[in-house]
């Protein structure tokens, strides 16, 4: 009971960090664009764009250092994952479909953290399991197919154990979830009230 009561705190404190980061990444995503398009004012008519280059790449440096781990993020995905099997696993397509796209917002973070790994591109790799192995499971989501289901997570875990391969880390191994990640949340699609 203690131990459910820790991994439960542990999960939501990963969540809420999560939440953060993503707010963070929006933030800082939406100030670069706002840059890049020319709408930012220049904080004095005497200043040269070189000296406002140089502290554009010192800002972006200090937000880089306080970036959150990717890590993180992925401890979320791996959450949002367990619980996107036991949703399908269950039928309950909407909380399915909710998952998957929890799942995509932290892939995009991560890719926007570290878009390269050595000489791995992060993004290219995140890329492709967005639009195969996550567009396989929007199709069986929306087909309402459990088989369909079945097989394209199989195929995603596949392609998460080769990404940690590529990256360096063969020693994080994903696998089908034997019990649910989290206590406190029902799995079935709720029933009507008056239906």
């Amino acid at each position: 009971m203690k131990l459910e009561r820790i991994a439960l705190l542990t999960a939501v404190l990963a969540l809420i960090t999560a939440g953060w980061g993503v707010a963070e990444a929006r933030k800082l995503q939406g100030r670069l664009d706002r840059f890049a398009d020319g709408s930012r004012t220049q904080s004095s008519p005497g200043a040269s764009m070189g000296s406002q280059a140089t502290n554009v790449e010192q800002r972006l440096k200090q937000l880089e250092a306080a970036a959150p781990s990717p890590g993180l993020f992925m401890s979320a995905i791996q959450l949002h994952f367990a619980k996107l099997y036991f949703a399908g696993e269950a039928r309950n397509w909407d909380l399915a479909r909710f998952e998957r796209g929890e799942i995509l917002e932290h892939l995009d973070v991560v890719a926007a953290l570290r878009p390269e790994e050595g000489a791995v591109s992060v993004t290219g790799i995140m890329d492709a399991f967005k639009n195969t192995q996550l567009v396989a499971i929007k199709d069986a989501i929306e087909m309402k197919d459990r088989g369909l289901f079945r097989d394209a997570y199989r195929e995603s875990i596949i392609m998460c154990n080769t990404c940690h391969q590529a990256t360096g880390r063969p020693f994080i191994t994903i696998t089908i979830p034997t019990n649910p990640p989290v206590s406190n949340q029902r799995w079935e699609v709720p029933v009507s009230g008056g239906k």
